[in-house]
């Protein structure tokens, strides 16, 4: 009891000494946010909606060159030449979580170069697969 009331008599003290400032701890909890680094996945954000259309096209295109050219293989080195869509999935899936460990769907306007750059890049090799697929029809 004798403990409980020191606390209490401490608190009462420490209170009278410090007045807090609660406009300046919302000031300053809004900058902490505006350059807190994020890596969350937003499906509203339309880059990320984008990274995911591409990539169900890239799987999909590839899936397509593989079922009907079989002169077409993948060419990824983390995948076997002519893998199933299961090992597709899986491989994107992976890929998709260390993307997101690194960074690349980070909101932050500094950051918008990552998924700018993961964008065009996939871009690049859902054409490279449409290209494939046509060039032996």
């Amino acid at each position: 009891m004798k403990k409980l009331l020191i606390a209490l008599l401490l608190s009462i003290h420490a209170e009278a000494y410090y007045e807090f400032d609660f406009e300046q701890i919302e000031e300053d909890r809004k900058r902490i946010e505006a350059v807190e680094f994020r890596m969350d996945f937003n499906i509203e954000n339309p880059k990320h909606k984008y990274f995911v259309a591409m990539n169900v096209l890239d799987i999909a295109s590839t899936m397509y060159a593989l079922e009907n050219r079989d002169i077409l293989y993948e060419t990824n080195p983390l995948l076997p030449e002519r893998p199933e869509l299961e090992e597709l999935i899986i491989q994107k899936t992976l890929s998709i979580y260390l993307l997101k460990y690194l960074g690349v769907f980070s909101e932050h306007p500094a950051d918008q170069w990552y998924i700018n750059s993961a964008n065009v890049l996939l871009t690049g090799v859902v054409l490279n697969n449409l290209h494939q697929i046509n060039k032996y029809d």
